[in-house]
């Protein structure tokens, strides 16, 4: 926060001091996990990026947040969007059906509660998915080594169902 509060950049119109102070406060915060030389990035790119009019603004944290996640991904842990998402019908039917990967990278990425076309979409790539990784598994029961892209897949697929699995143990020990 210091470098941009630095360049002159005032806290945005319509906020007042103590909301500015409490904003910056959270996104110290929520922005700990990242490295030293990403803050350094994220600053560099929040610089080039004020809010306002005449640009002389500090950014919004709901953007700093997002250029940060670009920059280096938060932690590990379940946001409360995922443990939402999962705990619901939308997680069940995800397990069940086998696109919780898909809809954990969604909400990843994202960071918004996927319907409609968002979810067409994500049924989609998981039906892609366990399309090529079957299509892989049948060439190595051929004697065929699987190419190296599909194995990183079944690797990243297998390891995003294993945190989806991780997310609904920690749902339950919630409830």
């Amino acid at each position: 926060m210091d470098p941009l509060l630095r360049l002159g950049l005032r806290r945005p119109t319509g906020m007042t001091v103590k909301q500015f102070d409490e904003m910056t406060d959270e996104l110290c915060g929520r922005l700990s996990y990242m490295t030293d030389l990403n803050l350094k990035a994220l600053a560099d790119q929040a610089a080039v990026r004020p809010g306002g009019k005449d640009g002389s603004r500090f950014p919004i944290a709901a953007k700093i947040l997002a250029w940060g996640a670009d920059i280096q991904r938060p932690d590990e842990g379940a946001s409360p969007l995922m443990l939402a998402a999962f705990s619901g019908e939308i997680g069940r039917e995800a397990m069940a059906e086998d696109w919780a990967p898909e809809l954990l990278s969604h909400l990843r990425k994202y960071r918004i509660w996927p319907k409609g076309p968002y979810l067409t979409a994500i049924k989609e790539r998981a039906e892609a998915a366990r399309h090529r990784i079957a299509k892989a598994k049948e060439l190595e029961e051929r004697g065929h080594a699987i190419p190296e892209p599909d194995r990183k897949l079944m690797e990243m697929r297998a390891a995003a169902a294993q945190k989806c699995r991780r997310i609904l143990e920690e749902i339950e020990v919630q409830q």
